[in-house]
């Protein structure tokens, strides 16, 4: 009996220990495919980091461009890193210098006639600084089924305290003429020097369109996203388009960088009521929708990385911003 009970017993034994060497093996290697699957996963996904539903068009501001003479970009280095991981970026260029509704034509008919026919997209990612926020705000308004997404960076949403001292200073009295000759003479050629030389500037229209009462009125026409108090936020989602907005503060960034020295003048010739500015545009007026941060210390023109990138070493690298948004926008689904 006792013989029987240890012959089963080692029987049974054998049953569970002889597989098991050739479970292990099989194991192995379902769990080498697995990784080399992920590997391969992980792989693409890195490559397509930045690879939204909806192609982006990054928007310049008042005075801007796409790039000029093949090596200064308004958006320095932006769109390459954002290609790197596969995004699709375009570069429109509209006025110089005008108000948001003449842009925002110029815009609109880059979408509908470039960036949508080239890409077979439905709709597209706008990421508007200063100017180009409600150059953006405006194509959202009048053609809300080509716009996925409006982003403010640095926007002049409220308008700018500089703009306001032009008004009050500029305008009306015996610079107005000579003001306006130099500034139109810039957007002319830069406007050129971008590729567009049929583009006409109207610098006096837009140094009203961008003071606090012409930012005002515009938004009374083109209010989606505007946020429920100064220095609050916006309703995110409206009319199917998501709102966004981030900003900055600072004037001397870098040592470096030429353009402090403007910020620094525009800051103190300014009406600011004592808030905190980006050197053109106040804090608060930087907001719209949902605010994902105002308070980076960066001066206007380093919210585009620009000049060569010359911004605050001890800041958030400007490029990151925009990475992260596209990644934001990729992992919505838009």
């Amino acid at each position: 009996m006792r013989t029987a009970v240890m012959l089963r017993l080692s029987i049974y034994q054998q049953h569970q220990l002889t597989p098991q060497p050739v479970c292990h093996v099989a194991y192995d290697i379902e769990y080498a495919g697995y990784l080399i699957e992920k590997a391969n996963v992980n792989a693409i996904n890195y490559d397509n980091r930045y690879n939204t539903q909806y192609p982006i068009a990054v928007v310049h501001g008042v005075s801007g461009f796409d790039k000029i003479i093949g090596v200064v970009e308004y958006f320095q280095n932006i769109p390459a890193v954002l290609r790197s991981g596969n995004a699709v970026v375009y570069t429109p260029n509209v006025t110089a210098w005008d108000t948001a509704q003449e842009r925002g034509e110029q815009l609109l008919d880059y979408i509908n006639n470039t960036v949508l026919p080239e890409t077979g997209a439905s709709k597209v990612h706008l990421i508007g600084h200063s100017l180009g926020t409600p150059t953006s705000r405006y194509v959202a308004a009048v053609s809300p089924d080509t716009v996925s997404s409006v982003t403010s960076v640095n926007g002049i949403n409220y308008g700018s305290g500089f703009a306001d001292w032009g008004v009050d200073n500029i305008i009306g009295g015996p610079l107005e003429g000579i003001a306006a000759d130099l500034l139109n003479l810039t957007g002319d050629v830069l406007d050129a020097l971008a590729g567009n030389p049929e583009y006409a500037s109207d610098a006096l229209e837009i140094v009203k369109f961008m003071s606090s009462e012409g930012a005002l009125a515009f938004t009374e026409e083109f209010p989606d996203g505007e946020p429920t108090t100064y220095c609050g936020n916006g309703a995110n989602l409206v009319n199917g388009i998501h709102y966004y907005s981030w900003g900055s503060i600072g004037t001397t960034t870098n040592i470096a960088d030429i353009n402090d020295a403007l910020f620094v003048l525009t800051d103190a010739l300014g009406y600011y009521n004592g808030e905190q500015t980006d050197g053109l545009v106040a804090k608060c007026s930087q907001r719209w929708g949902e605010n994902i941060r105002d308070d980076y210390w960066m001066n206007h023109l380093d919210a585009t990385n620009m000049l060569f990138g010359l911004s605050n070493l001890l800041e958030t690298d400007p490029k990151t911003l925009y990475k992260n948004h596209a990644d934001r926008f990729r992992g919505m689904g838009l």
